[in-house]
């Protein structure tokens, strides 16, 4: 993912984008360990979600769908099995 920044930038502290990820634990633990706080937010049927702000200010939420592994398709990274 590719953003710009405009010279009168203001981070945006609302609108954001949302990430789905396999292991949320495992992200906020390392988000942790580099200085990044994780905060919660209202809960959301079926996902469990974290917000994060990058170093510019902005918004970003992390999501993990609840009560199931995800699968990873392991075709996308080449391995033959």
């Amino acid at each position: 993912m590719h953003l710009g920044a405009e010279q009168d930038f203001r981070p945006a502290e609302k609108a954001h984008p949302a990430f789905l990820v396999s292991d949320l634990d495992a992200l906020i633990a390392s988000l942790a360990d580099a200085g990044f706080t994780s905060i919660e937010d209202e809960p959301l049927e079926g996902y469990d979600r974290r917000y994060v702000t990058n170093p510019f200010g902005n918004r970003i939420e992390l999501m993990q769908p609840c009560g199931a592994a995800m699968m990873i398709d392991d075709s996308a990274s080449g391995s033959a099995e």
